[in-house]
Protein backbone atom coordinates (compact mmCIF):
# COMPACT_ATOMS: atom_id res chain seq x y z
CA UNK A 1 0.00 0.00 0.00
CA UNK A 2 1.60 3.02 -1.35
CA UNK A 3 1.10 7.00 -1.02
CA UNK A 4 2.54 9.88 -2.57
CA UNK A 5 4.15 12.64 -0.32
CA UNK A 6 4.01 16.34 -1.22
CA UNK A 7 7.52 15.75 -3.49
CA UNK A 8 5.12 13.18 -6.01
CA UNK A 9 7.76 10.37 -4.77
CA UNK A 10 5.70 6.95 -3.57
CA UNK A 11 5.80 5.88 0.02
CA UNK A 12 4.69 3.04 2.10
CA UNK A 13 2.96 3.03 5.25
CA UNK A 14 6.82 2.48 7.36
CA UNK A 15 7.77 5.85 7.18
CA UNK A 16 11.64 6.91 7.24
CA UNK A 17 13.59 9.59 6.31
CA UNK A 18 15.81 9.42 2.91
CA UNK A 19 18.67 7.93 5.01
CA UNK A 20 16.50 5.12 5.96
CA UNK A 21 16.23 6.14 9.41
CA UNK A 22 12.83 6.16 11.54
CA UNK A 23 11.51 9.40 12.57
CA UNK A 24 10.25 7.02 15.99
CA UNK A 25 13.67 5.73 16.91
CA UNK A 26 15.82 2.84 15.87
CA UNK A 27 17.56 3.43 12.41
CA UNK A 28 17.73 1.77 8.90
CA UNK A 29 15.30 -0.94 7.26
CA UNK A 30 12.01 -1.41 9.56
CA UNK A 31 10.78 2.82 10.19
CA UNK A 32 7.31 2.92 12.03
CA UNK A 33 3.86 1.48 11.11
CA UNK A 34 1.27 3.82 12.67
CA UNK A 35 -1.77 2.05 13.92
CA UNK A 36 -4.72 2.33 11.59
CA UNK A 37 -3.09 2.27 8.16
CA UNK A 38 -0.28 5.21 7.96
CA UNK A 39 -0.31 8.94 9.07
CA UNK A 40 -3.77 10.94 9.18
CA UNK A 41 -2.72 13.98 7.67
CA UNK A 42 -1.04 17.37 8.96
CA UNK A 43 2.57 16.22 9.76
CA UNK A 44 4.35 15.97 13.16
CA UNK A 45 4.91 17.68 16.55
CA UNK A 46 7.99 16.70 18.23
CA UNK A 47 8.25 18.62 21.89
CA UNK A 48 11.73 19.21 23.93
CA UNK A 49 10.00 16.93 26.28
CA UNK A 50 10.36 13.85 24.24
CA UNK A 51 6.52 13.02 23.04
CA UNK A 52 5.83 13.02 18.92
CA UNK A 53 2.00 14.27 18.09
CA UNK A 54 0.23 12.86 15.10
CA UNK A 55 -2.69 11.87 13.36
CA UNK A 56 -3.20 8.31 12.79
CA UNK A 57 -5.04 6.77 9.77
CA UNK A 58 -7.92 5.52 12.11
CA UNK A 59 -9.15 9.38 13.27
CA UNK A 60 -6.92 10.04 16.04
CA UNK A 61 -4.42 12.51 17.55
CA UNK A 62 -1.80 10.20 19.20
CA UNK A 63 1.38 10.79 21.47
CA UNK A 64 4.28 8.65 21.07
CA UNK A 65 7.66 8.30 23.20
CA UNK A 66 9.81 9.68 20.96
CA UNK A 67 12.45 7.04 22.28
CA UNK A 68 10.57 3.97 21.28
CA UNK A 69 7.58 5.20 19.49
CA UNK A 70 4.94 3.45 21.65
CA UNK A 71 1.80 5.36 21.69
CA UNK A 72 1.44 6.93 24.69
CA UNK A 73 -2.00 8.75 25.06
CA UNK A 74 -4.59 9.13 22.08
CA UNK A 75 -8.08 10.75 21.01
CA UNK A 76 -10.68 10.58 18.37
CA UNK A 77 -11.49 13.58 17.11
CA UNK A 78 -11.88 13.02 13.40
CA UNK A 79 -9.29 13.31 10.20
CA UNK A 80 -6.00 15.36 11.16
CA UNK A 81 -6.62 18.35 8.73
CA UNK A 82 -2.56 20.15 9.94
CA UNK A 83 0.34 19.77 12.21
CA UNK A 84 -0.32 19.50 15.54
CA UNK A 85 0.73 23.04 17.52
CA UNK A 86 1.83 23.48 20.91
CA UNK A 87 2.24 26.95 22.62
CA UNK A 88 2.20 28.00 26.30
CA UNK A 89 -0.21 30.26 27.97
CA UNK A 90 -0.60 31.08 32.04
CA UNK A 91 2.01 28.75 32.32
CA UNK A 92 0.32 25.72 30.75
CA UNK A 93 1.19 24.33 27.71
CA UNK A 94 -1.86 23.32 24.99
CA UNK A 95 -1.21 21.22 22.29
CA UNK A 96 -4.03 22.20 19.70
CA UNK A 97 -5.39 20.34 16.42
CA UNK A 98 -7.73 20.73 13.31
CA UNK A 99 -9.92 18.36 12.34
CA UNK A 100 -12.46 19.26 9.79
CA UNK A 101 -13.64 22.82 10.56
CA UNK A 102 -12.78 22.57 14.33
CA UNK A 103 -10.00 23.42 16.56
CA UNK A 104 -9.07 21.33 19.07
CA UNK A 105 -6.90 22.13 22.65
CA UNK A 106 -5.43 19.74 25.02
CA UNK A 107 -3.50 20.85 28.23
CA UNK A 108 -0.15 19.11 28.84
CA UNK A 109 0.08 18.10 32.55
Amino acid sequence: RCAMDWKGRRQSDNIEDERGSSPMGGSGGGGFRFPGGGIGGGGLLATSGGLIFSGDGAGSLVAFNATDGKPLWNTRIGQITNAPQTFELDGHQYVICASGDTLWSFILH
